[in-house]
């Protein structure tokens, strides 16, 4: 697996509107898609780096424990990174996945973190 970089990280928020105007109104960050009723993103500065907010009332890791957020790695191939990782004895906790924007799977650390594993499909990275 070569990492090319952070494609975005994410936050639980208890109210995603409030949140996303938060982010938008307050903070200046720029709506980049508004994929569902409970997940919304926006660009971070000049950079392709996004974050994300999730509706929940908890964040929870790869093990679905209260508490931590989420980073996602970019990478060229999800699924090739996942089938290098498992022979590596590395847990998948999400098998590799199509979004409408990306492709993605989710590993643990040994502490149980999740790290997604994300390609997007414009092909950007960071």
């Amino acid at each position: 697996m070569k990492p090319r970089g952070v494609d975005f990280f994410c936050y639980t928020v208890s109210d995603i509107s409030k949140s996303a105007d938060f982010y938008e109104n307050t903070l200046g960050l720029t709506l980049y898609a508004w994929i569902d009723a409970g997940w919304v993103e926006f660009v971070v500065g000049d950079t392709p780096t996004v974050l994300a907010l999730r509706s929940g009332s908890e964040s929870q890791d790869a093990n679905g424990e209260v508490g931590g957020g989420a980073i996602a790695i970019a990478v060229d191939d999800v699924e090739q990174a996942v089938a290098e990782l498992r022979a590596q004895g590395v847990e998948v906790v999400l098998e590799p996945g199509e979004q409408a924007t990306c492709f993605a799977a989710g590993i643990a650390d040994p502490d149980g973190n999740l790290i997604l594993l994300h390609s997007r499909k414009d092909g950007t990275a960071g």
